[in-house]
C-alpha cells in the first residue's frame, strides 16, 4: 500500500503535521476502522492533579527501600533500587494484535536483564513465592480508563529438585523437563484477579481465578552441549490450562528482544549519529512471560467491537520478612509483609529517557492512578529533558511550549478530542487522531491520565510489506505507541517523537534519523506464538554472536554465471546451446556464489550481438509469465550491459527473458542476505509516458517529456509492491526511449535540489537504460529531470524500508574526468583515462555527505564518455585481482552509465578499470555501512 493510498485508506489517521489530508477519523469501534465524520464522542478528561497528595505520595514512595529483604522502588536497570534485584527487574512491556491469529492480543513482559549465557552453576530461576523470596509477576489491563487494572495476570512460581544431593543443574543433555539429567526446574500457577463489584482500590471482594496449575517454566539454556535444541524445550512450554478461548501462556528464557546501542547514552554519540552502532544487548538472554488471549476476553464488557482500546502494564511484587512485634525477643519469629510493588513498565524509556533522577524509583512503586498527582512527574513529560540536550549537542531546535503531545502519548492516549491535563487546547498536539485513548471506547465517559502502553485492538495486522519499525510516525499505525511490535525500533521512534516529530511540519530530523544505527534485533522473531528468539547459547564475551548487525550488502569478487557464445575463452557458461531467440527464458543458476536464501542477487546482464532492438527481463521463477518491465534494452549490433537487482527463485536462481535473439553474458556482482532488510518485488511499471504503450500510460498525464522537464513518480504508491510510506530508498530501472537528443536523467528525492550529477545518458532516437537507487522523498516520491524531451519508463525492482542500514544520499560527483565542464575534474588529476587504465577513486570520508569508515560497498553510478572504441568498464577492490567480468560495456562515441555496487578496500577505495580511452564519471548515490565486517 503507498503513503497516499494510506492516507486514504480506513486506516487514515488525520495528522496536523500535514503528512495526510483531513478525511475524517477513525472510528475505533468497528473491526474494519471505517471512517467517520466526527469523533464518536466529545469527552473532557478527568482532571486529577492535586499538588499535595502528588508531594505526599512522592514522599511516600522514595522512603521504599530495595530488595527482597528490603523493599525497593523498568527496564534493563533503569532506576538504581531495582538495579540491585534483577529477578524482580522488568525490562519490556510489548502488546499487539497477533499476527498469525488476528483475533487475539499477545502480551509480552521480560525480567532479569543481562543474562549471558553461560550462567552456570545456578543459571537464571524466577524467584519463587515462598517467603524467603516473596515474588509474584504480573501483566495489568486497564479497559474502563480509570487507571486500575481490571485484570491481573498473576505468575508464582515453584522450584523443583529432583535430587537434592546432587550439585549439578543437570547431569547430562535435555530438551525436556521430565528428563531424569535435568535435575532443576520450574513450575508456575497462572491466576486471573478480577473485580466483578466495580470497586477499583478495594481487593477485599475481587475475584481470583486460577488458569494453570504447576504449568512448566522452559528451564535456563545450560549450554551446547547441554542444550543443543532450545526449540522443544519452548514447544513444552507453551500451555492452556483454563486460558479462555484457546489462550496460551508461555513462560522462558528467551533471546532479549530489544535492540539498541546503549551508547547512546554518552551524550548521544557526541554529536555523530551516523555511526555505525553495536546492539549492546546482542547475545543476552532473558526471562520471558507471554500471554496470549481473545480480544473479547479483554476489552471492557467482553466487547472488543464496542471497546476496543486497552492499557497494558507489568510489575513486581516482593514481600519480606518481618520480626513479629508480639514475641519477646527480636528475631525469635517472623512473618511475610504484605507484597508491595517494586518494579513497573508499561511505554519504554520512560524511565530512562522522561523522568529525572529523583523519580525513578518512585515510578516503579506507585500505581498508575498516582502518575498524574506528582506535580514533578507531570512536568518531566510536559518539559522533557532531552530535547535541550539534543539542541546542546546536534543542533535541532528544541520543541517550544509545553509538550501536550507526550502527555497524549504517554498519560492520556490519542484522541482528537483531547484537551490536555488543563482542559485547554493543545499547544503542542499529537496526531490529530482517534487512536488509542481509552476514551474512545463506547461504554466509557471519563479517564484518569496513568501512564501505560495503550493498544487500539481493532488496528489489523499490518501486512509485512507495509510495516514500518517506525510505527506511527513511519506510517504503521498498528506499531509504537499504539502498542509495542518486538520489531519496533523503539529508540529512534521514542527520540524522534520525543524531538517533537509529531507536530513539528517539516521539521528537519535528519541528523538523528538513525540515532543508534541499530534497526532490527540480532536474531530473528518467530512467525508463531510466543514470537520470541530463541535464547542465545555462546558467551557474550566470545563475541561470535555480537556483529553489529546483519550487513545489507555482500559484495563478491564478480564471476560470470552465463555465457552463451562458444568463442570466449573458456566458452559457454551455465548454457548449452545455439544463439538465444526471440522469446526464449534462461534459468541461470546463482546458487554456487551466493546463498540459496538471499533476498536478492545484483547481477550485471549484457546484450552482446543483438540482431534486434528489443528488451530483456530479468526476474526469478522461468515457470511464470515474464512481467511488464524492461532489464536492459539491445540495440542491433550494439553490445549493451546494465546492473539488475534480481529476486531469486525457491532453488537459488533467476529468469532471462529476450524479446529477440542476441547473445546474453551475466556476471554477479553481490547479494543482499536473507537478513537484510531489502525487500525485493517482481519487476513493477511505476512510470510510462508513452500514450500508445500497451496499457496505456503510468504515473504520468500529459504529452511526451520536453527537456528541462521534472517528472514525479509516486514510488510508495506502487499497488504490486505495496510499499510502505517512509520507504527510505527504491531500486529502479529507468529507460530513455526515442530521445530528442543527446543528454541525461537525474533521479534525485523531490524534497531536495536537484545534484549536478547523471544516473543515464540520453543518445538521440536511441533506447538507453539504466538502474538506480533513490532516495525517496518524505512524501514518496522520486524526480526524474531530463536534459532532453523523450519517452520514459521506470520499473521498480526493490526498495529499501525505513530503518534499513543501507544510507540513501542525494547524488554526488566523486569522478570527473574532463577538465572543461562546470566544476572541472573530481578526483582525478591526469588527461583522458587511456586503454587498459585503472583508476583508483576515493570513495569513503569525501563529499558533501561521506560514507563513513567501515562501508564496504558504496552505490555508483559509473559513465564512460567520449568513447573511441567499443570497450568495457570493470570495477573491483583495489589490491585484489581484477576478475574476468564487466560491469558496463560502451560503443565509440556513445555515453553509456551504468549502476555498480562498488567494493572498497581498508583505504576508503574502489579500482576503476576501463579497456579502452573514455572518459569517466562516477556518481555516489548510497553506502552500506558495516559490510567490510564481512568477509
Amino acid at each position: 500500500m503507498g503513503y497516499e493510498q494510506l492516507c486514504g485508506s480506513a486506516l487514515a489517521l488525520r495528522f496536523t503535521s500535514g503528512w495526510c489530508t483531513p478525511i475524517g477519523n477513525i472510528n475505533p469501534h468497528e473491526g474494519d476502522l471505517t471512517m467517520t465524520g466526527t469523533s464518536p464522542k466529545a469527552r473532557r478528561w478527568k482532571q486529577t492533579v492535586a499538588v499535595g497528595a502528588g508531594f505526599a505520595a512522592l514522599a511516600s514512595v522514595v522512603a521504599v527501600q530495595a530488595g527482597p529483604t528490603g523493599l525497593s522502588a523498568s527496564s534493563h536497570r533503569e532506576a538504581p533500587l531495582i538495579a540491585g534485584d534483577p529477578r524482580a527487574d522488568n525490562t519490556d512491556v510489548y502488546a499487539f494484535v497477533s499476527p498469525d491469529d488476528p483475533d487475539t492480543v499477545t502480551v509480552i513482559a521480560n525480567w532479569l536483564p543481562f543474562e549471558e549465557p553461560n550462567g552456570g552453576p545456578n543459571f537464571y530461576p524466577w524467584a519463587t513465592g515462598t517467603p524467603t523470596e516473596g515474588a509474584r509477576y504480573n501483566i495489568k489491563i486497564d479497559n474502563d480508563g480509570d487507571a486500575f487494572p481490571d485484570l491481573t495476570y498473576e505468575w508464582t512460581f515453584e522450584t523443583i529438585i529432583k535430587d537434592a544431593g546432587q550439585f549439578l543443574y543437570n547431569t547430562g543433555p535435555f530438551d525436556s523437563v521430565t528428563d531424569p539429567e535435568l535435575n532443576v526446574y520450574q513450575t508456575y500457577d497462572l491466576t486471573v484477579i478480577t473485580d466483578p463489584f466495580d470497586t477499583p482500590g478495594d481487593p477485599s471482594d475481587d475475584l481470583e481465578q486460577l488458569l494453570l496449575d504447576d504449568a512448566i517454566a522452559a528451564p535456563s539454556i545450560a549450554g551446547a552441549t547441554s542444550t543443543p535444541d532450545y526449540q522443544p524445550l519452548v514447544d513444552e512450554a507453551v500451555a492452556s490450562g483454563q486460558i479462555p478461548g484457546g489462550g496460551q501462556s508461555f513462560v522462558g528464557q528467551a533471546d532479549d528482544p530489544f535492540f539498541l546501542d546503549l551508547r547512546v547514552f554518552d551524550l548521544l554519540y557526541g554529536a555523530d549519529a551516523t555511526e555505525v552502532g553495536e546492539d549492546t544487548l546482542a547475545g543476552y538472554n532473558v526471562n520471558s512471560i507471554a500471554l496470549q488471549l481473545p480480544k473479547d476476553a479483554l476489552a471492557l464488557n467482553g466487547s472488543a467491537t464496542d471497546n476496543p482500546v486497552i492499557g497494558i502494564w507489568s510489575t513486581t511484587d516482593r514481600s519480606k520478612l518481618v520480626e513479629d512485634e508480639g514475641t519477646a525477643l527480636p528475631g525469635d519469629e517472623t512473618v511475610v509483609s504484605e507484597f508491595q510493588q517494586v518494579s513497573r513498565l508499561g511505554n519504554p524509556l520512560v524511565n530512562e529517557v522522561v523522568l529525572p533522577l529523583a523519580l525513578k524509583d518512585a515510578f516503579n512503586s506507585i500505581p498508575p492512578t498516582a502518575d498524574a498527582t506528582i506535580p514533578e512527574a507531570v512536568d518531566a513529560v510536559q518539559n522533557p529533558i532531552l530535547p535541550p540536550i539534543v539542541e546542546a549537542v546536534y543542533g535541532v531546535p528544541a520543541p517550544e511550549g509545553e509538550r501536550s503531545d507526550l502527555v497524549e502519548i504517554f498519560l492520556q492516549g490519542i484522541s482528537i478530542e483531547n484537551d490536555g491535563l488543563s482542559g485547554d487546547p493543545d499547544e503542542n498536539p499529537a496526531l490529530k487522531a482517534d487512536l488509542n485513548s481509552l476514551a474512545l471506547n463506547a461504554d466509557v465517559s471519563t479517564i484518569t491520565p496513568s501512564e501505560m502502553l495503550r493498544l487500539n485492538m481493532a488496528v489489523p495486522v499490518t501486512p509485512e510489506a507495509n510495516a514500518s519499525t517506525a510505527g506511527v510516525i513511519g506510517g504503521d499505525f498498528q506499531g509504537f505507541p499504539n502498542g509495542r511490535r518486538l520489531e519496533d525500533d523503539i529508540l529512534d521512534a521514542a527520540f524522534q517523537v520525543t524531538e517533537g516529530i509529531v507536530f513539528k511540519d517539516g521539521a528537519d530530523l535528519s541528523a538523528l534519523a538513525v540515532v543508534d544505527s541499530v534497526d532490527r534485533n540480532d536474531r530473528e522473531f518467530s512467525d508463531v506464538f510466543p514470537y520470541l528468539a530463541l535464547p542465545h547459547v555462546d558467551s557474550v564475551v566470545n563475541g561470535t554472536e555480537r556483529t553489529p548487525r546483519a550487513p545489507e550488502f555482500v559484495s563478491v569478487e564478480a564471476e560470470r554465471v552465463l555465457e552463451t557464445r562458444t568463442t570466449t575463452p573458456g566458452g559457454q557458461i551455465g548454457y548449452n546451446g545455439t544463439k538465444p531467440v526471440a522469446d526464449q527464458k534462461i534459468d541461470v543458476d546463482v546458487s554456487g556464489v551466493v546463498p540459496d536464501d538471499a533476498a536478492a542477487v545484483f547481477v550485471t546482464v549484457s546484450a552482446i550481438q543483438p540482431d534486434v532492438q528489443g528488451y530483456v527481463t530479468v526476474y526469478a521463477d522461468c515457470d511464470n509469465e515474464h512481467p511488464t518491465a524492461a532489464s536492459l534494452n539491445p540495440l542491433v549490433d550494439t553490445n549493451v550491459s546494465n546492473l539488475v537487482a534480481a529476486e531469486l527463485d525457491d532453488d537459488g536462481s533467476i529468469c532471462l527473458y529476450t524479446s529477440g535473439s542476441t547473445h546474453l553474458a551475466v556476471d554477479v556482482n553481490g547479494y543482499q542476505p536473507s537478513t537484510s532488510s531489502y525487500l525485493p518485488n517482481a519487476p513493477e511499471r511505476v512510470l510510462e509516458t508513452r500514450a500508445n504503450a500497451e496499457g496505456g500510460q503510468v504515473g504520468y498525464a500529459g504529452p511526451t517529456p520536453a527537456a528541462d522537464d521534472v517528472i514525479t513518480v509516486k514510488v510508495t504508491e506502487t499497488p504490486g509492491a505495496g510499499l510502505a510510506a517512509d520507504t527510505a530508498a527504491v531500486v529502479l530501472n529507468v529507460t530513455s526511449i526515442r530521445a530528442a537528443g543527446n543528454g541525461f536523467v537525474t533521479a534525485y528525492p523531490c524534497d531536495e535540489e536537484q545534484p549536478v550529477t547523471a544516473n543515464l545518458n540520453l543518445e538521440a532516437s536511441t533506447v538507453r537504460g539504466n538502474l538506480l537507487v533513490s532516495k525517496v522523498s518524505a512524501a514518496g516520491t522520486v524526480c526524474l529531470y531530463t536534459s532532453s524531451g523523450t519517452e520514459l519508463t521506470a520499473d521498480l525492482q526493490g526498495s529499501y524500508p525505513a530503518g534499513t542500514s543501507y544510507v540513501p544520499i542525494v547524488p554526488e560527483r566523486l569522478l570527473e574526468t574532463r577538465q572543461g565542464v562546470p566544476g572541472g575534474r573530481i578526483g582525478h588529476t591526469g588527461d583522458k583515462p587511456i586503454d587498459g587504465e585503472i583508476i583508483e577513486l576515493k570513495v569513503i570520508g569525501v563529499g558533501t555527505n561521506p560514507a563513513p569508515e567501515g562501508s564496504g560497498t558504496v552505490m555508483l553510478n559509473i559513465a564512460a564518455i567520449q568513447a573511441e572504441s567499443n570497450g568495457y568498464i570493470t570495477v573491483f577492490e583495489c589490491g585484489t585481482t581484477m576478475p574476468l567480468a564487466a560491469n558496463g560495456v560502451y560503443a565509440p562515441g556513445a555515453n553509456t552509465s551504468t549502476l555498480v555496487a562498488a567494493p572498497v578496500n581498508e583505504d576508503g577505495r574502489t579500482c576503476v578499470f576501463t579497456s579502452g580511452s573514455a572518459h569517466i564519471t562516477a556518481d555516489i548515490s548510497g553506502y552500506f555501512p558495516g559490510t567490510q565486517l564481512v568477509g
